[in-house]
């Protein structure tokens, strides 16, 4: 197992003890994304593991941050495969952009249908919301304000890619 120490950026200022599952470790080595990324607990928790490609094993999703240049991120690994996906750390991601720095909360979302915003693409306005079934688990990340969450999106594996399920405004 790999164990880290991070000085996290938070209102305590206690170092976080992290233990990774060891492969993930390896797998971050062998696809030398350990040269790119940087496990990072900037959040809570540091890291999800759940079937989130309904293939029946657990897969992991690990906050990172890229090296070069600080921008924040998830960093997902299909169990016992080569396949990996970054979400923001420096790549773009539907609406939650190649930086994740505004989000505040995270976690596994396990509802079994999610509304997604729907938007005006020459106003920007919010036109409502378009029920989205969901067949298994997919992640959440969403900005905080007051303790709510106040938009965000769902990180929802389709069968043949990733999508962003916006919601909020």
């Amino acid at each position: 197992m790999l164990f880290v120490c991070l000085l996290s950026i938070s209102a305590t200022g206690i170092c976080q003890n992290v233990t990774y599952p060891g492969w993930l470790r390896d797998s971050l080595k062998r696809k030398k994304l350990d040269m790119k990324y940087e496990l990072n607990a900037y959040m809570k928790p540091a890291y999800v593991q759940e079937d989130l490609n309904g293939d029946g094993k657990p897969d992991i999703a690990a906050l990172v941050i890229e090296k070069a240049t600080h921008k924040k991120g998830i960093l997902l690994v299909h169990n016992n495969s080569s396949e990996y996906y970054v979400f923001g750390a420096g790549t773009n991601f539907g609406e939650g952009s190649d930086d994740f720095a505004w989000a505040g909360k995270w976690y596994v979302y396990k509802k079994k249908s999610a509304y997604e915003t729907m938007f005006d693409k020459k106003s920007g306005d919010v036109l409502g919301g378009k029920e989205i079934k969901l067949s298994h688990p997919c992640i959440s990340v969403a900005s905080v304000e007051d303790g709510a969450e106040v938009s965000g999106g769902l990180i929802y594996w389709t069968g043949k890619k990733y999508r962003w399920i916006h919601q909020g405004e």
